[in-house]
């Protein structure tokens, strides 16, 4: 059964809650971020080391996420979403007490573990509820909120690090996990009856896997929404470097970065909820990937060129930030609706390629670009052209994904 627009029009209070309930994810990546020099100190190693902690924290995000929507699917979404949080917290309790970068990389990893459930979910949750384009104004408006996340967290981590040390921020990640448990229990509303729930048994399992993977549309779909993301957080992956080092700014100043970063991601989200009116949807797409493709590449010639400094050097970014912010809310709806049964499933699928990406980014993209805006600046270029072959593939694969199905878009 399709549920489809069953709960009305969604408006600013479901956004707020969705938004609260998947934000764990990136905080956990930003918080601690201002204090990789001072961990680094502390541990006697390089800050590419501590680099790497985030690479594990991503890695065990991303292979946690390919589970989290099957189990929703078995289980339901409420207590999927509660068991990941508490998870998350006892986590970081670890983190804040480790006394090396073995013992705070494994605590990391287990923090990955329960943080996936938070975006996989909730992706789950808007469909399971509304589909079309209410979903994809919904998840327009859910970025605008989830949007303070990338902001905040910088902010507050290198405030507390300043004045308590870098444990404080993980913390402060505890409070933010239980508090995150408490909305959950009491604020959200159950959205897949235990009729439609499926059984989780490996072979089922397996072959829900199977199809989705096999659904050329939605891989390529999901890839493309990963790596449009990995263009945006590669400076936010980065963000150790590129703030101090390419900006030169301090601890505690990550807000010029943050600020106008996720002030563009705002904008471009309220935009999205604004245009996905009658006009067609895909041809607006396509329109908003070729200025993405013209901005990176102008991006890349000009830092080139002049070797820009604050506040240009974030034209480009910010630019970025924007168009994707404008593309993401449509793209998650269409690379849902293959598998209206198993939409944890492919939230999964989804959700495994955008932290994969952010992963790729972490132990590969962060260390080629380190110090350079240039390199930074390609890494963005080459995402572009990428999302624009992978959505070409995922469109033309669409009709015959739909199986008679009506495409709403």
């Amino acid at each position: 059964m399709d549920r489809r627009s069953g709960d009305g029009v969604p408006g600013l209070k479901e956004a707020a809650l969705f938004a609260f309930t998947s934000s764990l994810g990136p905080f956990a990546v930003n918080a601690y971020l201002p204090g990789f020099h001072a961990i680094a100190f502390e541990f006697g190693t390089s800050l590419a080391a501590i680099q790497q902690t985030m690479t594990i924290y991503l890695i065990a995000f991303a292979f946690a996420s390919l589970f989290s929507g099957v189990l929703s699917d078995s289980f339901g979404r409420k207590p999927v979403l509660l068991g990941g949080m508490l998870l998350f917290a006892a986590a970081s309790l670890g983190a804040a007490l480790s006394s090396s970068t073995l013992t705070l990389s494994l605590w990391r990893f287990v923090q990955g573990l329960g943080a996936s459930v938070g975006q996989v979910v909730t992706q789950a949750c808007v469909r399971d509820r509304w589909s079309g384009l209410p979903a994809a104004r919904l998840n327009g408006l859910i970025a605008m909120f989830f949007a303070v996340s990338p902001i905040l967290a910088p902010v507050v981590g290198g405030t507390l690090i300043v004045h308590f040390g870098w444990r404080a921020s993980f913390v402060f990640l505890i409070a933010y996990a239980l508090s995150i448990a408490l909305v959950i229990v009491t604020g959200l509303e159950e959205s897949l009856p235990r009729q439609e729930r499926q059984p989780l048994r490996l072979g089922n399992t397996l072959s829900s896997y199977a199809k989705g993977l096999s659904c050329g549309a939605l891989v390529a779909g999901a890839l493309m929404h990963g790596i449009l993301f990995t263009g945006a957080i590669v400076y936010s992956c980065g963000g150790a470097d590129f703030v101090i080092t390419i900006m030169g700014f301090a601890v505690d100043e990550f807000a010029w970065f943050t600020v106008p970063m996720v002030g563009a991601g705002c904008l471009g989200s309220w935009c999205s909820t604004r245009i996905r009116t009658s006009l067609s949807m895909k041809n607006l797409l396509w329109v908003e990937l070729g200025l993405l493709v013209a901005a990176t590449a102008a991006t890349v010639f000009a830092q080139h060129r002049f070797s820009l400094v604050y506040p240009l050097i974030l034209v480009g970014p910010i630019a970025y930030q924007f168009l994707m912010s404008l593309i993401r809310p449509a793209v998650m709806v269409m690379n849902l609706d293959y598998f209206p049964a198993n939409r944890g499933m492919a939230a999964s699928i989804q959700q495994f390629c955008v932290t994969g990406g952010f992963a790729l980014c972490s132990m590969l993209f962060v260390p080629f670009a380190l110090g350079d805006a240039v390199r930074y600046a390609m890494v963005m270029c080459g995402c572009a052209v990428a999302c624009c072959i992978l959505w070409g593939i995922s469109m033309r694969l669409r009709g015959s994904a739909l199986s008679g199905r009506a495409d709403e878009f």
